[in-house]
């Protein structure tokens, strides 16, 4: 499996240093994979600008090293929020940046009591939009990605063009579209696909239902693939 650039990690620490950040705690599930590789479910990232950790359960241990292999893996032996001061006590954090628009208020809460109660010297700072702001400038990689993606996704659509017919429902219809593109390279797909038949077009986000197609009626698709 593919890891992530590791010049990505040096942008954000480049960042970091313009915040008066001596780390970043990372739990958005798109950049914590965006950062290391790493496609498991559950997990964060804590970085310094020296050390990396992923710190996660021992369902994804062996994920970690596969996938991740630059990262220190931080076991997680229990759930809660009990591990941040001792991750950070170990990478000698003091001001921690965190993603408020991912984190909830209820992890900020847990995090800052678990803190408070070790009397550790440690402060959380929301960092909004740090880490979109770096990735909405596109690498080589992501670019080549994306060209693929876009290119599997009209694939896609003419696959559609050619097998659709009155009678098919649009779930059969949207389902003949997500199986081409998993077929044929595609991670699951990044959204519901809409394929929407007659009345059904006028909703700006219909599903697809049993409705079955008839001849001459407007249909609306919207689908994509995931590189």
């Amino acid at each position: 499996m593919p890891e992530a650039n590791p010049q990505r990690l040096a942008k954000l620490r480049d960042a970091l240093a313009d915040k008066d950040c001596d780390g970043i705690l990372i739990s958005h599930p798109e950049n914590r994979r965006y950062l290391s590789g790493f496609t498991g479910s559950d997990g964060y990232l804590l970085i310094s600008n020296t050390t990396a950790l992923l710190a996660t359960d021992f369902r994804y241990f062996e994920q970690v090293k596969r996938e991740a292999s630059h990262f220190t893996l931080f076991p997680l032996k229990e759930y809660g929020p009990k591990w941040l001061p001792d991750a950070a006590s170990q990478l000698g954090l003091r001001r921690i940046g965190f993603e408020p628009t991912h984190l909830s208020f209820s992890t900020y809460r847990q995090f800052v009591g678990t803190i408070s109660e070790g009397r550790a010297s440690i402060e959380l700072v929301p960092q909004a939009g740090l880490m979109e702001a770096l990735r909405a400038v596109k690498d080589a990689e992501e670019v080549s990605l994306i060209s693929r993606a876009a290119e599997l996704a009209h694939q896609a659509l003419r696959h559609l063009s050619d097998v659709l017919c009155p009678g098919m429902s649009e779930k059969t219809a949207a389902w003949q579209v997500e199986s081409f593109l998993r077929e044929n390279g595609s991670e699951a797909v990044p959204f519901e696909i809409i394929v929407a038949s007659g009345p059904n077009s006028a909703l700006p986000h219909a599903r697809p239902s049993d409705r079955v197609v008839s001849a001459g009626e407007p249909i609306v698709v919207d689908l994509g693939a995931r590189m």
